[in-house]
C-alpha cells in the first residue's frame, strides 16, 4: 500500500466527526458542572433557611445514601467513592481487629503491698512482692478497682 492509496479526506472526515463528538461531550459535562454548582448553592440556601447543617441533612437522607452505595457495589464498575469507602472500612476493621487481638503494652496496675480482705468470703491474703494467685483471681473476678479498696489499713 503506498502513501497515495490512502484516502486522506476520509481520515480527516473521521477525525472531524470524533472532534464533534468530543465537543458535544464537553458541553454536556459543562452543563452537569453548572447543575452541580447550582445544587450546592440550593443545599446551602436550604440549610440556612431551615437552620440545618449539611450533616443533619445527610443523616436525614441516610437510608437513600446507603441504598445508593449498596447498589453501586453491585455494579461491575462502581464509582471511585465506593472504592474509597471500601478501602477506608477495610482499614478500620483491620485496625479494630488488631487492637482486639493485641495485648496491651501498658504496664498492669499494681496493688500496694499489704493485707487484702475479701468482704464476700472474709478471706485475707497478704501481698509482699508479687500478687498471690488468689489475689489475681479476685482481680479477674471483681476487677482491679474493687479489689484495691479491700486493703486493710
Amino acid at each position: 500500500m503506498s502513501v497515495f492509496d490512502k484516502d486522506i479526506d476520509k481520515e480527516i472526515q473521521q477525525h472531524q466527526q470524533k472532534i464533534l463528538e468530543l465537543e458535544a461531550l464537553k458541553k454536556a459535562q459543562e452543563k452537569k458542572l453548572v447543575g452541580i454548582q447550582e445544587f450546592n448553592e440550593y443545599v446551602t440556601r436550604l440549610c440556612n433557611q431551615n437552620q440545618l447543617t449539611e450533616e443533619e441533612l445527610f443523616v436525614a437522607r441516610s437510608e437513600q445514601i446507603e441504598a445508593w452505595l449498596v447498589g453501586m457495589g453491585k455494579q461491575s464498575n462502581p464509582s471511585s467513592i465506593y472504592a474509597n469507602l471500601k478501602k477506608h472500612f477495610e482499614r478500620a476493621l483491620n485496625r479494630d481487629n488488631k487492637a482486639d487481638k493485641k495485648p496491651s503494652s501498658l504496664p498492669k496496675p499494681k496493688l500496694a503491698i499489704g493485707r487484702y480482705t475479701n468482704p464476700a468470703t472474709n478471706e485475707t491474703i497478704e501481698k509482699i512482692k508479687r500478687n498471690p494467685r488468689q489475689l489475681d483471681e479476685w482481680i479477674s473476678e471483681y476487677g482491679f478497682e474493687v479489689v484495691r479498696t479491700w486493703k486493710v489499713k
